[in-house]
């Protein structure tokens, strides 16, 4: 951070900006926090680290640039590239959570991105890690912020990271990085492919052990130096994993060794798969024993919003997968489900292409019910499954969903599958996927179908 008598900036007052104010208020160090929304609630929270008088709420405009030599930036805010600009010409400093994070010490950091795939594998990572011995802790764009990491000793810190993390991050420091998989994703923010391809990759920048996803045509491999790597097809050696089909069974294999059976984890899925080959290619490369990992495995619990099947009744599995907030997300669901399936799916569209998921369902969705923002955007978009109806909300959507599944058990006595897995953001009618996916499954659990709060 640059030196200097002038308080430093924090931009956003979100759960990451919160960090950074507790960050530095345990550290004697001035700041003044700025957050566009006039109406914040200051909460408890917030008054115990943060003065009213140093906060300044509504618009952020050029004028406060000479008031601060240090900007801290949460990823949330998607500031004015004119004020990011003015700030960069006059040599002032810009930085995350992520940099202070990596300036605060030496320590063995983990990190994962991806477009698809990095909160399970993060997950992975940390339960295997704490399985076996090792204390570790996540956080970053799951759970805690990064800084909130700092107030305890780790063997290993297991930093997620999204895109808009690694947008504004300088530099991460990390002794092992993967990234999961890139797919199109937030090009709302990040205008293109390209530039989104770019950031994502910043993460193998300043690391130790580079982690290839073998079976991803975005990762860049011929840029990077790497030894370990997994993929959906046949590992090469010991530093590789990856999956084998024998006798209509996955199995992952490390390089030619067999090494798990897919019916002996409780997670749902060819792409969880695949997740696992990413958080064994991780703890391979920390030079930890993959057979104790294996076990470990075994009794990892499946995460909430991401392929959850949280209710069953009647021959009919309720899942809840609101964490798929873009279309291959949703491909993977859909693909990792048999026949009679409904699928609820809305929300604030990310883009207009959805060929490929066009495709994915065809012939495996009985029924799929559009809902929220994008439902008109998706009917006219999505033609190859016959019976697309659109409902208002997801209350609507599960009520439906009740009554269709009626239908399908008159005619097939296999099990249904009823799945939200939206293939959009949640913002169109709620703060997150897991005020989201939490709704859903109250609104499933309600007797009658019907509830009329969030």
């Amino acid at each position: 951070m640059k030196k200097s008598n002038l308080p430093i900036a924090i931009i956003g007052l979100g759960k990451t900006g919160l960090s950074i104010a507790k960050y530095f208020y345990r550290n004697n160090q001035k700041f003044t926090a700025y957050d566009t929304r006039k109406n914040l609630i200051f909460t408890d929270e917030i008054k115990k680290y943060i003065k009213i008088e140093d906060v300044v709420l509504g618009e952020i405009k050029n004028n406060f640039i000479l008031q601060h030599d240090n900007f801290i930036i949460s990823p949330g805010v998607n500031l004015d590239k004119k004020i990011i600009e003015e700030i960069k010409n006059n040599n002032k400093n810009i930085q995350t959570d992520i940099d202070i994070f990596n300036e605060s010490g030496d320590k063995k950091v983990i990190c994962i991105t991806g477009s698809n795939g990095k909160t399970t594998v993060t997950s992975i990572v940390e339960h295997i890690l704490n399985m076996i011995g090792k204390k570790s802790k996540a956080g970053g764009n799951i759970g805690l912020p990064a800084l909130e990491l700092l107030y305890e000793d780790y063997e290993y810190y297991i930093l997620e990271l999204s895109s808009f993390q690694l947008e504004m991050t300088k530099k991460i420091k990390a002794v092992s990085s993967v990234i999961t998989n890139i797919t199109p994703d937030h090009l709302d923010r990040h205008k293109t492919f390209k530039n989104y391809i770019n950031i994502k990759h910043k993460i193998f920048d300043n690391t130790k052990n580079i982690i290839i996803n073998r079976s991803d045509k975005n990762i860049k491999k011929s840029n990077y130096s790497f030894k370990y790597t997994f993929g959906a097809d046949s590992p090469q050696d010991e530093n590789s994993f990856g999956i084998n089909n024998l006798n209509g069974v996955n199995y992952i294999y490390q390089g030619s060794k067999k090494i798990l059976n897919e019916h002996d984890t409780k997670l749902i899925g060819y792409h969880n798969l695949v997740n696992i080959c990413s958080a064994l290619a991780i703890i391979k490369s920390l030079g930890l024993n993959i057979k104790k990992s294996i076990e470990s495995i075994k009794y990892f619990e499946i995460l909430e919003h991401r392929m959850e099947n949280f209710h069953n009744e009647n021959n009919i599995r309720w899942i809840n997968d609101s964490k798929a907030t873009n279309v291959e997300a949703t491909i993977s669901a859909v693909n990792s489900l048999k026949n009679n399936v409904i699928l609820l799916m809305g929300g604030r569209s990310k883009t207009d292409d959805y060929a490929e998921l066009n495709k994915a369902i065809s012939g495996k969705v009985n029924y799929l019910i559009l809902f929220g923002e994008s439902k008109d955007l998706l009917f006219k978009k999505i033609n190859s499954v016959e019976n697309t109806i659109r409902v208002k909300d997801i209350n609507s959507a599960v009520i439906k969903a009740k009554y269709l599944s009626k239908i399908i058990s008159e005619k097939s006595e296999n099990k249904i599958s009823i799945i939200l897995s939206p293939a959009c953001s949640s913002y169109d009618s709620f703060s997150s996927y897991e005020e989201r996916g939490n709704f859903f499954m109250k609104c499933v659990l309600n007797s009658n179908g019907i509830i009329n709060d969030k």
